[in-house]
C-alpha cells in the first residue's frame, strides 16, 4: 500500500517532560498484542513533535467492507501537550477513505481520526494510553461496519473550526424557518485575538460595517460528508463543494446580479473592503432536510470587483452594474470569467443567534405552552427579575405595566442600573428583555400606568388580549381590583417583608376561585400553621428619601433572585395545570434550606347583603361545621375574623375561632366568653400586618335547626352592629346550622336630614 511519508525517522523519543505521555503510549503499544511498533518519527510543527508509527488491527474489522477500512492499518500516534485534543491518530495510508468522524487537516496531510466527542478537559480525567488504544480499535471496527455514527446522530459540519466566527439570525439554519429579509454585517466584536462578526436584519437603524459587504447564497442539498480542511481560494472552495455534490453556481451569480441592478460602488484600495460570503447548504438525512448548514468565508476582495471577476457585472464610472445585454431575469449558469478562481478566502465559524425557539429548547420549555400573551403587573425588584427569566426562556409574550420610575436606591435590587434612574420601570425593563434574544421587534408593550387603571386604554387592551396576568406589584389594590372583573387568569406573587419567604396565589384556569379568595385562605393558613408565627415579620425599614413614604425594606438582592427564580418556575409550571394553588416557600437562613407549604384552595361561597358582598370558602364552612358537631348537643361559637375592603364593599371571612374557655353554652343558647379574646385579635392583626381583623361572631344551631337567625340572634346582631358602627364597619353574624353556613350582615344606615326651610 502507498503510504504518506510524514516526518523523519528518529531513533528514540526524547527523554523530556513534555514527551512523557507519548512514551507511555509507546509502552502501551509494545505491550498490546494488536499493535506492532514500526518506527518513531519527528513531525515538523511549531514546535516539532513526535509520532509512534504502528500497524494496528485486532481482527474485528470486516474484510472487504464497503467503507474501505483494512484489517491492519498503518497509523501515527501523537501526543501534543497544549493542543485542543493532545492525543491524535493519523492514518498514513494515502488512499485511506473519507469517513465520518475525521478532524480537518490541510490538503495532502494524513487523515486525522476523531476518536473523542467530549472536550479534552473532560476526556483527560479518565484518559489512559491503554484506553486510548482500545478506543482506536473501536473506531476502526465501528467505522468499517457503519455503526460509529448512530442513525439519529446529528449531521457533521463541513469544515473544521478556524476560531473566527460570525453570528447570523437563527432562521437561516432552520428548515422552513421562513425568510429573514435583507441582512447586513453590523459590527465586529474583538475579544483578544478572536473576532466575532454580527449579522443582523436590515432596518432603518442598522449600522453598516465599514469593511465588509455581505453576499448570501443558497446551494443544492448534500448529505453526510467528513469534515474538510479549509479552502484557501474561491476555486478550492468550488472544487470541494463539487466533490460534495453541490456548487456555488448559479446561486452566486444570481445573487450578484441582483445586487448589481442598482449598482455597487467600487471600493477604494485603502482601506480594503472585503466580502463575507454566507452559503446556506441544506443537509439531507434519509431523504429529509434535517437542517440548513450555513458556511461563512471571508473573501479578500470587494463586492464590485468580485462581480466583475465572475463576469456578471460591468464597470460604469465608479459603480459595477449587471450586464444590460442580458434580460433582468437572465443569469448565466457558470461564470464567464476566470479571475474569480484566484481570490483568497478563509472560513469563519457560523453561529446562530439565540432566538425564542433556541431559548425554549435550551430551557426545556414547550413551544406550545410558551406561545401566549401575558400581562406582568409590576416591574420592580421581583417583577423585573421574573420578566428577565421568562424572556431568557422564551416563555410568553409580555405586556409590562408599572406606573413608577426607577428611584436612586432601586438599582440595588433591580435589573436596572444607575444610569437608568429616572426612567419608567416598565420601559427600561421592556428595552432590557427585548435585547436579550435575537427576536425582531418588541415582544410586548411597556405601559406606564397602574394595572388596575382599566380606564386607561392601553391597560384595557393589554388585559383583553392576555391569557395570564401575573401580579408582582406587592400591593393589595391591583390583585383585588382585577379579581373583581372578568379577564385573564391571575397569579399573584410576592415576597414577605423580611425576604425570607415567598408566596404564590394562582387562580384556576376557569377562575372559579378568584385571587381575593385565595388571599383570605392564605391568611387562614398563616394564622393556623406554625410557619405563620414569624412569616410577615420585618426589620425596621430604611429611610431612602425625604418624604414620609420614602422607606425601603432591608432585603438583599440575593433573596430577590432566590425567590424570583422559584416563583417564576412555579408560575410557569403551575399555569400548565387547571387547578388553583396557594404555596409558601420559606428560607431557613442558617442552613439555606427552603421548605414549601402548600394549601389546597377551597371553592368560594358568597352572599350579597345590601351594598356589601360577604365571601367565605368551603374549607371554613367545613371547619365551623366540625366545631358544631363536636359540641353536640350544646351550641358553640366564637369570633369571626376577616378582610374588609371598603372600596370594593367586600368582606372575606378568614377564620372562625373556637369558643373561649369562659363561654357559656347549653342546648338552647350560647354566650361567648371574653378570656384572651382581645389579645388574640391583636395577635391576629400583628401576624397579618393589619390585613385581618375582627368582623363579627359565629355560633352554631343544634341538630335539626336551620341557619336562620332567631329573634335573640337578631337582637345580638343589632347590638354588635351598633358597637362596630363606631369604626364605620358592618357586623357579620354567621350561623352554622343543619343546612350549612348562613351569613347575616348588620349595618347602621344614616340619612342626611332635610335642611330645606
Amino acid at each position: 500500500m502507498e503510504l504518506i511519508d510524514w516526518g523523519e525517522i528518529v531513533p528514540a523519543i526524547p527523554n523530556e517532560p513534555g514527551q512523557a505521555r507519548l512514551r507511555e503510549i509507546l509502552q502501551a503499544c509494545m505491550a498490546h498484542p494488536d499493535f506492532d511498533v514500526v518506527e518513531l518519527r519527528r513531525i515538523d510543527g511549531s514546535p516539532d513533535y513526535f509520532a509512534v508509527i504502528v500497524d494496528a488491527g485486532d481482527g474485528a474489522v470486516v474484510p472487504g467492507n464497503l467503507v474501505g477500512i483494512r484489517r491492519r492499518e498503518r497509523l501515527a500516534l501523537t501526543y501534543r501537550s497544549g493542543a485542543e485534543m493532545p492525543p491524535e491518530v493519523r492514518a498514513l495510508r494515502r488512499d485511506f477513505p473519507d469517513t465520518l468522524h475525521q478532524n480537518g487537516v490541510e490538503s495532502g496531510q494524513p487523515r486525522s481520526l476523531c476518536l473523542y466527542e467530549p472536550s479534552w478537559t473532560t476526556v483527560e480525567r479518565s484518559w489512559t494510553p491503554q484506553a486510548h488504544l482500545r478506543q482506536l480499535l473501536r473506531w476502526l471496527e465501528k467505522t468499517a461496519d457503519g455503526t460509529l455514527h448512530e442513525g439519529d446522530q446529528a449531521l457533521e459540519q463541513l469544515f473544521f473550526s478556524t476560531g473566527e466566527q460570525v453570528v447570523v439570525p437563527a432562521e437561516l439554519g432552520r428548515p422552513g424557518g421562513g425568510k429573514t429579509g435583507p441582512l447586513r454585517v453590523t459590527c465586529t466584536v474583538m475579544a483578544g485575538n478572536r473576532g466575532t462578526m454580527i449579522v443582523e436584519r436590515l432596518d432603518g437603524t442598522s449600522p453598516t460595517h465599514p469593511g465588509l459587504d455581505l453576499l448570501q447564497i443558497t446551494l443544492a442539498p448534500i448529505s453526510h460528508l467528513p469534515i474538510q480542511g479549509p479552502p484557501h481560494t474561491l476555486a478550492e472552495l468550488e472544487a470541494r463543494l463539487q466533490a460534495m455534490g453541490t456548487s456555488l453556481f448559479p446561486s452566486m451569480l444570481e445573487v450578484m446580479r441582483t445586487h448589481g441592478k442598482g449598482g455597487i460602488t467600487l471600493a477604494p484600495s485603502e482601506p480594503p473592503r472585503r466580502v463575507l460570503l454566507l452559503a446556506s447548504i441544506p443537509r439531507v438525512h434519509e431523504g429529509q432536510v434535517q437542517r440548513i448548514d450555513v458556511r461563512g468565508f471571508i473573501l479578500e476582495i470587494d463586492l464590485a470587483r468580485l462581480g466583475m471577476a465572475l463576469g456578471v457585472l460591468q464597470l460604469q464610472g465608479n459603480k459595477a452594474y449587471s450586464f444590460q445585454i442580458l434580460s433582468p431575469d437572465t443569469t448565466p449558469l457558470l461564470p464567464t470569467e476566470h479571475r474569480w478562481r484566484e481570490y483568497k478566502l478563509y472560513p469563519v465559524d457560523v453561529r446562530f443567534s439565540p432566538d425564542r425557539a433556541l431559548a425554549q429548547a435550551i430551557s426545556g420549555v414547550s413551544a406550545t405552552e410558551a406561545e401566549f400573551r401575558g400581562v406582568l403587573a409590576g416591574t420592580g425588584a421581583l417583577g423585573s427579575v421574573m420578566a428577565e427569566l421568562w424572556s431568557r426562556e422564551g416563555w410568553g409574550q409580555w405586556d409590562l405595566v408599572d406606573p413608577d420610575t426607577l428611584e436612586p436606591h432601586n438599582p440595588i435590587r433591580h435589573v436596572g442600573v444607575f444610569r437608568d434612574v429616572g426612567q419608567a420601570k416598565a420601559e427600561l425593563v421592556r428595552a432590557r428583555i427585548d435585547a436579550l434574544l435575537d427576536t425582531p421587534g418588541p415582544q410586548g408593550a411597556a405601559i406606564v400606568a397602574r394595572a388596575n387603571a382599566v380606564q386607561c386604554a392601553e391597560v384595557e387592551a393589554a388585559l383583553l388580549r392576555a391569557q395570564l396576568l401575573v401580579d408582582a406589584t406587592t400591593t393589595i389594590d391591583v390583585p383585588r381590583d382585577l379579581s373583581e372583573r372578568e379577564g385573564p387568569r391571575i397569579a399573584s406573587a410576592f415576597l414577605t417583608p423580611s425576604g425570607l419567604a415567598a408566596v404564590l396565589l394562582l387562580e384556576d384556569d376557569a377562575r372559579a376561585i378568584r385571587v381575593s379568595s385565595l388571599e383570605a385562605q392564605y391568611y387562614r393558613a398563616l394564622l393556623q400553621q406554625p410557619w405563620g408565627r414569624h412569616h410577615l415579620d420585618s426589620v425596621q425599614p430604611l429611610r431612602v428619601g425625604g418624604g414620609c413614604r420614602d422607606r425601603s425594606f432591608v432585603l438583599s438582592d440575593e433573596l430577590i433572585h432566590l425567590h424570583a427564580a422559584q416563583l417564576a418556575r412555579r408560575i410557569r409550571r403551575g399555569v400548565a395545570e387547571p387547578g388553583a394553588q396557594i404555596a409558601v416557600w420559606s428560607l431557613d437562613d442558617a442552613t439555606g434550606e427552603v421548605t414549601c407549604e402548600s394549601m389546597l384552595p377551597a371553592p368560594t361561597r358568597s352572599v350579597q347583603c345590601g351594598a356589601w358582598q360577604v365571601r367565605w370558602d368551603a374549607a371554613l364552612e367545613a371547619q365551623l361545621e366540625a366545631a358544631r358537631r363536636a359540641a353536640f348537643p350544646t351550641e358553640t361559637g366564637g369570633v369571626l375574623v376577616g378582610v374588609i375592603d371598603h372600596k370594593l364593599r367586600t368582606i372575606h371571612l378568614v377564620d372562625g375561632w373556637l369558643a373561649p374557655a369562659d363561654s357559656q353554652a347549653d342546648e338552647s343558647g350560647f354566650t361567648r366568653g371574653k378570656l384572651n379574646v382581645l389579645e388574640a385579635v391583636q395577635e391576629c392583626r400583628r401576624l397579618t400586618r393589619d390585613m385581618v381583623g375582627y368582623v363579627g361572631e359565629w355560633h352554631s344551631h343544634p341538630p335539626g335547626l336551620a341557619n336562620t337567625p332567631s329573634m335573640m340572634d337578631v337582637e345580638l346582631l343589632a347590638t354588635l352592629t351598633l358597637q362596630l358602627s363606631a369604626d364605620g364597619v358592618p357586623a357579620v353574624m354567621a350561623i352554622a346550622g343543619e343546612n350549612g353556613l348562613g351569613v347575616t350582615l348588620g349595618q347602621v344606615l344614616t340619612f342626611a336630614p332635610d335642611l330645606a326651610p
